[in-house]
C-alpha cells in the first residue's frame, strides 16, 4: 500500500470506527440475539453523519481457538455453547490474531511491531436501526488487506459512510460482517506430508462466510443475498476460493464478489518453497518437528512471526511478506489444486455466483515494488516468480516493459501485473458475462487508495481529491449489494472496462496490458521456468 494513502487510511478506516459517536449500546430485549451456541448484544451504537444509527455486534467467535492440536489446522466452527450474555467489550486488539508489520510499512505505532494471539477468530456485526429478523436485507461481508501479515477486521475499514448513503438514497438498509482470520506463520504455514492443511487463513475467510450464510438471519439479513468484499489481500483470497476444490463440491457460501488489487503472485510449484518456509520456521522456533512446534507457547509464535517477517528481508517480489515465498496462499494440491490463472483457463472455478466486480489500481507496483538498481536488478524480480527463468524468458519480458529512461516504471509496471492486474485479468476472462471490471487512474492511482473512495466518510476523515466520484463509487458498489442495476457493462468478450479518473469512462482493455498479462501465463505456465 503506497506511502501516500496509507498514513490516511490507517487513522481513518481504523481510528475513525471508534471515533465517532459511539456509546454502550444499553440491554434491549430486542437487541439481544441468540446464535443457538451463543446470545450476543450489541457493544456499541455508531450514528453516521445524516444520523442513521448503526448497532455494532462486536467480537462474536465463529470458530474454537486454533491452539494446542488446532493449530496449523482448518478452522473448527463446532461451538460449545456459553450460557453467559456476551456484550463483545474487549480491549482494542486483545482479538487480534499473531501480526507483523515490518518497520518499511508506514503506519505509526504499528510498523516494526508483532502483536495479537491465537485466540482471534471473531467477526463483528453491524446492523442499522430498524432492521430486525425477517427482513432479509442484503449482506456485505468483508476480508481485510494487509499483505496476509497485519490487520484485523476494523484496519482499513469503516462501513458508516455506505450506511449513511444507503440511508439518504432511498430508507433502504443492508447488514456488514467483517472478520479476523489467521495471517504470517499461524495462518500460512504447512508443508506436504505433514499433519497439518494448508492456507488455513483463507480457510478461516470462508468459514467466517459460512457463519454468515447461516446465522446472519437471526439478526435480519439475508444469508443467500451476501456480497464478500476484500483488497489485497482479502481480494487475494476470494481469488482463491474461486478455484477451490476446482469449482467443484459444496458452492461458496456468497452470491456475489467486489474484489479489489487481488495480491496473488503466482507461484505453481509451491511443494518445494513452502517446505523451505517450514523449515524456516522450525528453525526460526528452535524445533525440529512439527509436534514441537506445535506444542510451543503462544509467545514463540509471536517471536518466530517477529523474526521472518519483522527482521528478516522478504524474498517475495511483492504482494507476501517473508523468506523464501512469504506467508501466502498458494497451491497445496488439494483444496487448491493448481494456481488460480491455469484453473481459470481450464474452467475448473466455481461459476455460481451471480456478479463480480474485480477492479485494480493504474499503478498498483508504484511504492510497493523494489524499484532501486533497475534493470540491473530485474531478473532478480522475475526470479522471486520464476525462480529457473533462464536469459532468454528475462530479456523477452524485459523487452516487453522496459523503455530507457524509466527505469523506475519498469519495477512498477511488472508488480503491478505479476501480483495484481494479471490476476484480474484472469478472472475476468473466466467470467467475461458476470464481472464488471475497473481500472482505477485518479492520481496518484497507486495500491490501496480506492479503500477511502468506497469506504468513504467525509472529507475530514477520509479525504480523497473527488469527493462526487467517491459517492458515485459508493452509490454502485450499493447497487451490487443490493442487487440492483449498476449501470455497468460487462466485461465479456470485447474486454470491456471502466477507468475510474475524474468519473466513470467506459473503455476496453488495454491492449498492451492484454498482452503482457497473456505473455506472463505463458511464462508461468511454462514448466522450465519454476513457477
Amino acid at each position: 500500500m503506497s506511502l501516500t494513502y496509507t498514513l490516511a487510511l490507517f487513522s481513518a478506516l481504523t481510528l475513525s470506527a471508534f471515533c465517532s459517536p459511539s456509546v454502550p449500546y444499553p440491554f434491549l430485549p430486542a437487541s439481544l440475539v441468540d446464535l443457538g451456541y451463543a446470545k450476543h448484544v450489541p457493544t456499541y451504537i455508531n450514528t453516521t453523519t445524516s444520523g442513521q444509527r448503526v448497532a455494532i455486534y462486536q467480537n462474536i467467535r465463529f470458530a474454537n481457538a486454533p491452539t494446542g492440536n488446532r493449530r496449523f489446522r482448518t478452522p473448527d466452527t463446532k461451538l460449545p455453547h456459553v450460557d453467559a450474555i456476551q456484550d463483545g467489550r474487549l480491549p482494542w486488539q486483545s482479538t487480534d490474531c499473531i501480526a507483523s508489520a515490518p518497520g518499511y510499512i508506514p503506519f505509526p505505532g504499528l510498523n516494526g511491531t508483532t502483536w495479537g494471539r491465537e485466540d482471534c477468530l471473531f467477526l463483528d456485526v453491524y446492523v442499522p436501526e430498524g432492521v430486525r429478523p425477517g427482513d432479509d436485507v442484503p449482506v456485505l461481508h468483508n476480508f481485510h488487506g494487509g499483505a496476509y501479515s497485519f490487520g484485523n477486521k476494523e484496519m482499513f475499514f469503516n462501513p458508516m459512510g455506505l450506511f449513511d448513503l444507503m440511508h439518504k438514497q432511498n430508507g433502504g438498509k443492508f447488514i456488514v460482517v467483517a472478520n479476523n482470520y489467521r495471517m504470517g506463520v499461524s495462518g500460512f504455514t504447512w508443508a506436504d506430508g505433514e499433519d497439518l492443511d494448508g492456507n488455513v487463513g483463507m480457510l478461516d475467510c470462508l468459514a467466517a462466510a459460512r457463519w454468515t450464510a447461516t446465522h446472519i438471519h437471526k439478526f435480519g439479513g439475508h444469508g443467500k443475498h451476501v456480497t464478500v468484499i476484500g483488497q489485497s489481500a482479502g481480494a487475494g483470497m476470494i481469488y482463491h476460493m474461486m478455484v477451490l476444490n476446482g469449482g467443484k463440491g459444496k458452492s461458496l457460501p456468497f452470491q456475489q464478489a467486489f474484489i479489489s488489487s487481488p495480491a496473488a503472485p503466482q507461484r505453481r510449484n509451491a511443494k518445494a518453497r513452502q517446505r523451505e518456509l517450514f523449515n524456516n520456521v522450525l528453525e526460526a522456533a528452535n524445533c525440529t518437528t512439527l509436534a514441537c512446534l506445535r506444542s510451543a507457547p503462544e509467545s514463540t509464535l509471536l517471536r518466530v512471526n517477529d523474526r521472518l517477517i519483522n527482521q528478516m528481508p522478504s524474498e517475495t517480489g511483492g504482494g507476501t511478506l517473508g523468506p523464501v515465498m512469504g506467508f501466502g496462499p498458494a497451491p497445496d494440491g488439494k483444496l487448491i489444486p493448481d494456481i488460480p490463472s491455469a484453473l481459470i483457463r481450464r474452467g475448473c472455478m466455481h461459476k455460481e455466483l451471480k456478479r463480480l466486480v474485480v477492479g485494480t489500481m493504474a499503478l498498483e507496483g508504484k511504492e510497493t515494488s523494489h524499484d532501486v538498481g533497475m534493470p540491473g536488478y530485474f531478473p532478480t524480480m522475475v526470479r522471486q516468480v520464476m525462480p529457473t527463468a533462464g536469459n532468454a524468458t528475462i530479456q523477452a519480458i524485459l523487452d516487453q516493459y522496459y523503455h530507457p529512461g524509466f527505469e523506475k516504471e519498469l519495477a512498477w509496471d511488472w508488480t503491478t501485473d505479476a501480483v495484481f492486474a494479471c490476476n484480474a485479468y484472469n478472472l475476468a476472462n473466466g467470467l467475461p458475462d458476470k464481472t464488471m471490471r475497473y481500472i482505477m487512474s485518479t492520481p496518484p492511482a497507486v495500491h490501496g487508495q480506492d479503500l477511502s473512495y468506497y469506504f468513504y466518510v467525509d472529507g475530514k476523515q477520509t479525504p480523497v481529491s473527488d469527493s462526487e466520484l467517491a459517492l458515485a463509487f459508493q452509490a454502485k458498489l450499493l447497487a451490487l449489494v443490493r442487487g440492483e442495476d449498476m449501470a455497468w457493462p460487462a466485461y465479456s468478450r470485447d474486454k470491456r472496462i471502466y477507468n475510474i479518473t475524474g468519473g466513470f469512462e467506459a473503455t476496453t482493455m488495454p491492449l498492451e496490458l492484454r498482452e503482457r498479462c497473456d505473455m506472463l501465463d505463458r511464462f508461468v505456465f511454462d514448466p522450465t521456468n519454476g513457477a
